[in-house]
C-alpha cells in the first residue's frame, strides 16, 4: 500500500483549514499521522480519554480492547486548540453531539486532498494510518513498539508495514543507528 510522500505530508500540515468541517478534518487527519490511530478508535474518542498532562490518548481498539497511545508535543497542541475551540460529546462529533460518520470524513478527506492537488496515493483515513507506521519505521522505531501503538495482538500484523520500506531506508536506520557512527 501506498503512503502519502514526505512532501505531501509538509503540505498537509500546513494547510489552513477554514470552516468547522475543514477544521474537524484536519485535527483527525493530524492525530492519525501522530498516533497511528484507526478511524473508528479516533472518531468514538471523547475529550476524558486524552490526557494532555502525560501526552496520552486513551482508546476502545479492536475486539473491545483499551490502549493507551502517546501523543507527540505538536500533537498535543492542534488536539487541545481544535477541543477548546469546539466542545463536543466527541471530540470529533458534529455540532448535534453526534459521533461523525465515516461516509462524511471521507467526504472531507478526500476534499482536502483534491484542494492540495494530491496524486499518486489513495487518499484514506487508513493510507494516513499506513503513514504513520512506515514513518516510524523508517525512523528507526522498533516494530514491537510499533506493534502495541497501532493495537495489533501480533507482530505478524505490524511485520507487514516492513514490505513498504526500501533499501535507502535500512541504509538512513543503519546509519543512525551503526556504532561506527557515532
Amino acid at each position: 500500500m501506498a503512503t502519502f510522500t514526505a512532501e505531501q505530508v509538509k503540505r498537509l500540515l500546513v494547510f489552513k483549514p477554514t470552516g468547522q468541517n475543514q477544521k474537524r478534518c484536519f485535527t483527525l487527519a493530524c492525530l492519525l499521522l501522530d498516533t497511528g490511530l484507526r478511524i473508528d478508535e479516533a472518531r468514538t474518542l471523547v475529550p476524558a480519554n486524552i490526557d494532555f498532562d502525560n501526552l496520552l490518548v486513551t482508546v476502545m481498539g479492536k475486539g473491545q480492547k483499551q490502549r493507551k497511545v502517546p501523543l507527540s508535543f505538536q500533537g498535543r497542541k492542534i488536539l487541545y486548540l481544535y477541543i477548546k475551540e469546539n466542545e463536543r460529546r466527541f471530540v470529533f462529533g458534529t455540532r448535534n453531539h453526534t459521533m461523525c460518520s465515516i461516509r462524511n470524513l471521507q467526504r472531507d478527506l478526500t476534499a482536502i486532498c483534491k484542494h492540495l492537488a494530491f496524486t499518486g496515493v489513495r487518499c484514506s483515513w487508513h493510507t494516513l494510518r499506513h503513514t504513520f507506521a512506515v514513518s516510524y519505521l523508517r525512523n528507526g522505531g522498533n516494530l514491537f513498539y510499533l506493534s502495541k501503538i497501532l493495537g495489533h495482538t501480533s507482530v505478524k500484523t505490524t511485520e507487514r508495514y516492513l514490505q513498504s520500506l526500501g533499501v535507502e531506508d535500512l541504509q538512513a536506520v543503519h546509519n543512525g543507528l551503526s556504532l561506527l557512527s557515532r
